[in-house]
């Protein structure tokens, strides 16, 4: 299961408690079947078609405060046949926690409920297995619930960058949402599958049922001394970094453990959804079609009571009573404890972000969407075969729903204000940017021709597309641009007035003669040099606005470029110290994309704090 990432202090010492192992303990590793194909509980297992004669539809759920949508839809996890979903599905609906992925595709093939419900990795794993058992069993994307944002991190010691794991041993649940993002990360440091030891482990935080073993990457992060880095739910991030600082090895922290990022960062890299089996959407197509229906009409009710709670000015306090009074169950459900009603939908407006009616059509339906469903399921696919969880790549297919026109006005939220910007002014994106807590998550680069700052997005698509992929999957990281101008000249006057000279001779162009021109001082050159690398940095980002506009018909209210810092860095850190070929002249003429994970200087306007 998945919990929140920011808890009440009460909570989070509670937890800090219920995940103590006594120490010196061995870590039971699970090593999952590879392909997922050829998992144990397939073999043998009797397939059958859904069967609607009881008189209601059974909808897995997990551990996942937007689960509680679906409850909320339902009036609760026991069929109601007065309830919205059971109005909107026509027949009760009863719904049930498994958190165990490999037990929802056991139910799923035997027939008792046509639904899988995890992330897009999750889903992309078994897909392949389950479209071997016949068409009947493909699995159909039917709508995204939500994206962590906060929730979900990695933590890690002895390491500054994400490049640093090269080498080096992490852990992971096994067929958790967490390998979406240990896929993700990975990547973009530049790393393949084979360069990092991936170690599983069975739960994806601590469980009491195991009772003496440890089944979860907090603690065998903590008990493993060779493992580097850790997968983990937030709170538990916070236990190994005492408070989310540095762990010291005190109190059940690691020392020298820190965190690289979390989803508040990467805030589009796990993507809840539900899928359907093939042969029940053709055959009960109103049925799946209600779920969604009533699914996207409830999370715009539940946004809207969202949107007054972050609104601090105008907020209802009696709205917010009832709203709090309506989560209490969902409280009891996902968090076992009733009275976690606050921490619940902290959960719920911070750690999360529900998608809507809108955000569907793009995740499903756009096929350059660089976050959408096809390029995620794409990346983890890679990933699978990679690792040998998959034999190939093949496309996730999606239900044919026309989302702008089949689930009418009411799926859509009427939010009372637009969301915030992630950063308010140039100096707090600078200060975020040059922090010491600032991770690099990834990093390039490309050459501008001599003597200029201009940089067209059609020129270079291929960086632009990259870029925009980055910035749209690390919904909440600092994008720092850097330009780079030619050191050769401020090499060529250092050594002059080294010499005592105050003249030097250029070439006038087109002709083989020489003018003798004063020689300038060397902060004038410095000063030159810090100008042109500025405009080639500023050149970048407003080459990518031009690009969202005119390759992706973004509108102006549309763009934001909030979070990125632009940064002139003169002749101060060239790639060739003393260019002597044009060549190496070259290198030097470059611009810079740095992306940087600032969990810390990243400001949050939704916390417990309206709920009091």
């Amino acid at each position: 299961m998945r919990k929140l990432f920011r808890l009440s202090a009460c909570a989070v010492s509670a937890l800090c408690l219920t995940n103590f192992h006594a120490h010196s303990q061995d870590v039971s590793y699970v090593e999952p079947a590879r392909p997922y194909s050829s998992s144990a509980f397939l073999d043998g297992l009797e397939k059958k078609k859904v069967d609607l004669t009881g008189g209601k539809v059974t909808v897995p759920l997990i551990t996942w405060a937007a689960d509680g949508i679906t409850v909320l839809a339902n009036g609760g996890l026991a069929p109601d046949a007065k309830s919205d979903l059971a109005k909107a599905v026509g027949l009760p609906v009863e719904l049930e926690v498994i958190d165990q992925f490999d037990e929802q595709v056991r139910r799923y093939l035997a027939g008792e409920t046509p639904f899988l419900r995890g992330t897009v990795g999750m889903i992309s794993l078994a897909a392949e297995a389950l479209k071997a058992a016949g068409p009947d069993y493909e699995p159909i994307v039917i709508m995204q619930l939500s994206w962590s944002t906060g929730a979900d991190g990695f933590v890690a010691k002895d390491i500054k960058d994400l490049s640093d794991l090269k080498g080096k041993s992490i852990v992971v649940q096994a067929a958790g949402p967490h390998v979406d993002l240990v896929q993700v990360l990975l990547e973009d440091a530049g790393l393949k599958a084979s360069d990092v030891d991936v170690r599983f482990v069975s739960d994806i935080t601590y469980n009491p049922a195991a009772g003496d073993r440890i089944t979860d990457p907090a603690s065998a992060f903590r008990e493993d001394a060779s493992l580097s880095g850790a997968a983990c739910i937030f709170p538990d991030i916070l236990t190994l970094t005492a408070g989310g600082t540095i762990g010291t090895g005190a109190e059940d922290s690691v020392k020298g453990a820190r965190s690289i990022l979390s989803t508040r960062t990467a805030s589009r890299v796990i993507a809840d959804i539900y899928a359907v089996r093939a042969d029940f959407l053709k055959e009960q197509r109103p049925v799946v079609h209600g779920l969604v229906k009533a699914l996207l009409a409830q999370q715009a009710k539940v946004q809207s009571e969202l949107a007054n709670i972050a609104d601090k000015s105008n907020r209802d306090a009696s709205r917010v009573q009832a709203f709090q009074k309506q989560c209490s169950p969902l409280a009891e459900i996902f968090l076992a404890d009733a009275g976690a009603v606050n921490d619940y939908i902290a959960w719920l407006g911070v750690d999360l972000e529900l998608t809507g009616q809108t955000a569907n059509i793009s995740f499903l339906s756009d096929a350059d969407n660089p976050i959408g469903l096809q390029a995620t399921s794409k990346r983890i696919q890679n990933f699978y075969v990679q690792t040998g969880f998959r034999e190939s790549v093949s496309q996730l297919q999606s239900a044919d729903f026309n989302f702008a026109t089949d689930f009418g006005p009411d799926a859509e939220p009427a939010l009372t204000k637009a969301p915030a910007k992630v950063f308010t002014s140039s100096q707090s994106v600078r200060k975020a940017a040059e922090s010491e807590d600032a991770s690099l998550l990834f990093s390039s680069e490309f050459v501008f021709p001599p003597n200029t700052s201009e940089i067209k997005w059609n020129d270079h698509r291929d960086i632009f597309d990259t870029l925009h992929e980055k910035v749209s999957r690390y919904g909440g990281a600092v994008v720092q641009l850097r330009g780079h101008a030619d050191n050769f000249f401020y090499n060529f006057v250092q050594a002059k007035r080294r010499n005592k000279e105050t003249t030097y001779k250029k070439r006038i162009r087109g002709t083989n003669d020489f003018q003798e021109l004063p020689l300038p001082q060397v902060e004038q050159v410095i000063g030159s040099a810090n100008q042109l690398s500025f405009e080639r940095a500023f050149a970048v980002k407003r080459a990518y606005a031009q690009y969202l506009r005119e390759a992706l018909g973004y509108t102006n209210d549309e763009i934001d470029l909030s979070r990125f810092d632009v940064k002139g860095m003169g002749v101060s850190a060239p790639l060739v110290a003393k260019p002597k070929t044009p060549e190496d002249r070259a290198k030097n003429m470059r611009g810079e994309m740095f992306i940087y994970a600032v969990e810390a200087e990243i400001p949050v306007d939704f916390g417990i704090d309206d709920l009091q």
